[in-house]
């Protein structure tokens, strides 16, 4: 991503609208990905992302009854950040489903 745009939570990923520098949808970010154990208390140091689940949830996925079909977006692919969501480098096809 961009070296001069940072994000102070992480947080501020959760449902941002996904696309290729194609302008072809991957959907909305609903899980990110990082290394290391979970933290569950707020901490200030900061923390590397490594990857985006992007997809459509329907209702089955949100009640956790079935597994949601995503794109994994490594965080590299990530090119621009503008006010309609996150911008990745190539196409859709350019990812795997998990």
């Amino acid at each position: 991503m961009n070296a001069t745009t940072r994000l102070t939570r992480i947080t501020q990923l959760e449902g941002i609208a996904v696309r290729a520098q194609d302008g072809s949808r991957l959907g909305h970010a609903f899980e990110i990905r990082s290394n290391g154990a979970a933290e569950t208390q707020p901490t200030w140091r900061e923390r590397s992302i490594d990857a985006l689940l992007c997809g459509r949830l329907g209702l089955l996925e949100r009640l956790g009854w079935r597994e949601p079909d995503a794109l994994v977006v490594p965080w590299e692919a990530v090119i621009a950040r503008d006010e309609r969501g996150l911008i990745v480098r190539g196409t859709r096809d350019d990812y795997t489903r998990t």
